[in-house]
């Protein structure tokens, strides 16, 4: 018989950045839209850490629901217990494991032993693709009846339809003018992303058959680059920038370049399927699962594939599609009755 939802408890301790961050300033939002007494937040601001792991588990009610945001799942049992599995790196495939840097490989592996085992303690694994639920129930098959694919929030009010005349002010002013063809990079540097040699990709792509006017705008520093990538005039690296500056940057864009390839989900796919933005990306199918028909995609490796995908971007027409991705229905379902 289901469980009766009379409490629900979510623990968002965890990563800080990135699609971390992004989805729980959803879940943020759309606890300050909706009244929700009934919904306790635990873990604010925490690191995952053993010590809080033990501190959730002696604290957290143990009825109702207890949903836990960082792919480590609630151990103890009582009530229905959901965990967001949202970390592609606990379910490499062996080709993508001897890929990574070996440092990262071996805390990898300690922190996996543990991410598996609470998952295969929990009673719904949520997967935000298709491709995030198949490399779960490849590693762990005998979960299969209990993923459930639902595609990350993301709001898509954010955008106007339309570009703005100018670059606002809040932007770094050594940016191009906003008539420039701006293609947005918003990734977090790792190792296992080779994003160095990606944006090398992206300028040997561009070359000399491109505009002048185009540009790569890069959340990183440019100690994280070569300084032979950072001398480009087509790069622009801005750093890690506010939400805020970010929504500015998404409204100047005329495109995104993502190019990394071992991800549970992809923000920017979202974003730019939801905000009207052509996004160039390899062409898989998490991807076009994600980006729908914002994706631009070409073959990694392939520079002639690639340059052909900046093209289409920039002479494509997106329109927004945010419905996929609606904060509201999917907050509704997770800390709901799970109909």
């Amino acid at each position: 018989m289901p469980v009766a939802i009379d409490t629900v408890t979510v623990d968002t301790a965890g990563g800080q950045v990135g699609g971390a961050a992004r989805y729980r300033a959803e879940l943020d939002g759309y606890l300050e839209r909706h009244a929700r007494p009934d919904v306790t937040v635990i873990g604010t601001g925490r690191q995952l850490t053993p010590a809080w792991l033990a501190a959730r588990e002696a604290s957290a009610a143990r009825r109702g629901r207890r949903i836990a945001l960082n792919n480590v799942g609630f151990l103890t049992p009582g009530g229905e217990r959901w965990t967001l599995v949202s970390n592609a790196l606990y379910f490499m495939t062996p080709a993508e494991t001897a890929s990574v840097d070996p440092r990262l490989r071996a805390a990898t592996a300690r922190q996996a032993a543990v991410v598996h085992r609470a998952t295969r303690w929990s009673d719904v694994v949520v997967a935000p693709c298709t491709a995030m639920a198949e490399r779960i129930t490849a590693v762990l098959p005998d979960v299969a009846g209990r993923v459930v694919v639902r595609m990350h929030p993301t709001s898509g009010a954010l955008l106007p339809p339309a570009l703005p005349p100018a670059l606002p002010p809040a932007l770094p002013p050594a940016l191009p003018p906003a008539e420039g063809s701006l293609v947005l990079c918003p990734v977090l540097f790792a190792s296992y992303k080779h994003m160095s040699e990606r944006i090398a990709d992206w300028l040997g792509a561009a070359g000399d058959t491109l505009d002048d006017s185009v540009r790569l705008v890069v959340t990183a520093d440019p100690a994280e680059v070569p300084a032979s990538l950072a001398a480009s005039s087509r790069l622009h690296l801005v750093g890690r920038l506010s939400v805020a500056t970010m929504a500015s940057l998404w409204r100047c864009c005329r495109a995104v370049y993502y190019p990394t390839w071992i991800e549970s989900f992809g923000y920017p796919l979202a974003e730019a399927r939801a905000y009207g933005r052509p996004v160039i990306a390899v062409d898989s199918a998490q991807n076009r699962e994600i980006a729908g028909p914002a994706l631009r995609g070409y073959r990694l490796g392939d520079r002639d594939s690639l340059r052909r995908a900046i093209e289409a971007a920039l002479a494509a027409g997106v329109a927004a599609d945010p419905g996929p991705f609606d904060p509201d229905a999917y907050f509704d379902w997770m800390l709901g009755d799970g109909r």
